[in-house]
């Protein structure tokens, strides 16, 4: 191969792997997503399931939660929301 032909290198940056939990966490929200615009009983009993969990276990995957899925996380929980928003 002659040196007219060669392609230079490019140095790429390593991308930073997520942790076991953050992994977790994104799954889990990617799953709540797509079942939240499923049509199957099954995926809506999944989401029903996931939106009955405490905030608490809710929370961690959040940030990747669509936010048709937050609001039914708001609803499911109001008394709660209600409550931390007005500090009691």
């Amino acid at each position: 191969m002659s040196a007219a032909n060669s392609v230079p290198l490019e140095i790429v940056e390593e991308e930073e792997i997520m942790n076991k939990e953050d992994v977790l966490n994104y799954l889990i929200a990617i799953g709540v997503n797509t079942c939240n615009r499923s049509y199957d009983t099954a995926h809506k009993q999944m989401k029903e399931s996931f939106l009955a969990m405490p905030l608490k276990e809710i929370a961690p995957s959040w940030d990747h939660l669509d936010d048709a899925v937050k609001i039914s996380v708001i609803n499911n929980h109001i008394d709660e929301f209600k409550a931390w928003v007005s500090g009691k």
